[in-house]
């Protein structure tokens, strides 16, 4: 079993220190999308490879919440990164992240209600939309569409921020939200039970997968041999047990229709990780 770095650890490294990354610890933070307990069991078949193949030390880590994660990311206490899409590409802006790979096939982005109730998205109106990360681009896509059904935040329903993706169920089954938005992955991630009463409605877009990062401040062999890792991943033998736990089942390099797209939710991702500690 590879160490598992909990959020509130101090754990910090230097930019110096991170360039002699032969001689320490490989840290791998993933993004909080879902528990730190599935995120330790996903991620772990990752960490087996980079372990195996850089013959060093390598533990997983994460964050509190998005805003958390994004500034352990910007204290460069990773040497690679798993993380949604946009905080990808604010992290390409405000830190020293190179974006190397991104993962197949894309996020669905679901509005979920109960089961076997009249789930017309009018029902949202007067009512509250739960979320469990606002800076999510789940989330952000999410709203954006309600509004070009002419659903707008603060108007025609209330966000309903929710501590825990592990909660996000919950808050349909106790009538706190009428609905709620989360990823397929996240839906994937709820226990069989809560399933059960759970429906996704609509499937309202499909977005870039996770994006893989490496530290720009690595020594460039160290950067160059990460980068190589990354991309033959999915021919392993851990990648095969990575991808049956996650549902990904490949990556590529990103592209420059992906990172355009990701453009237009820079702004407003920067603003709410700003306000969100």
């Amino acid at each position: 079993m590879h160490k598992f770095i909990y959020p509130l650890a101090l754990f910090f490294y230097s930019l110096s220190a991170v360039g002699q990354v032969a001689n320490t610890e490989i840290v791998i933070g993933v993004v909080p999308n879902v528990s730190a307990r599935i995120i330790n069991t996903n991620y772990q078949p990752m960490a087996e490879y980079f372990e195996k193949n850089l013959k060093q030390k390598v533990a997983i880590t994460t964050g509190r919440n998005f805003p958390n994660f994004y500034q352990r990311a910007l204290a460069n206490e990773f040497q690679i990164m798993v993380t949604a899409p946009n905080l990808a590409r604010v992290s390409q802006s405000d830190g020293n992240w190179e974006a190397i790979a991104v993962l197949e096939p894309g996020i669905p982005g679901l509005l979920v209600g109960l089961s076997g109730q009249q789930n017309n998205i009018e029902l949202l109106k007067g009512k509250k939309l739960a979320v469990a990360n606002p800076q999510s681009l789940v989330a952000l896509a999410g709203i954006n569409w309600l509004s070009s059904q002419g659903l707008n935040s603060g108007r025609d329903y209330e966000i309903l921020r929710i501590a825990n993706d592990d909660s996000l169920g919950i808050s349909l089954k106790t009538g706190d939200a009428a609905f709620a938005i989360m990823s397929q992955g996240e839906f994937n991630a709820k226990d069989a039970e809560l399933k059960k009463i759970l429906s996704p409605i609509n499937t309202f877009i499909m977005l870039p997968g996770f994006f893989v990062m490496v530290n720009a401040n690595l020594a460039l062999n160290e950067k160059q041999k990460i980068k190589a890792l990354i991309m033959d991943f999915p021919k392993s033998e851990e990648a095969k047990k990575f991808f049956s736990l996650t549902g990904f089942n490949g990556l590529k390099p990103p592209t420059s229709e992906q990172l355009k797209f990701l453009d237009q939710f820079v702004a407003i991702t920067r603003q709410g990780l700003s306000q969100t500690k």
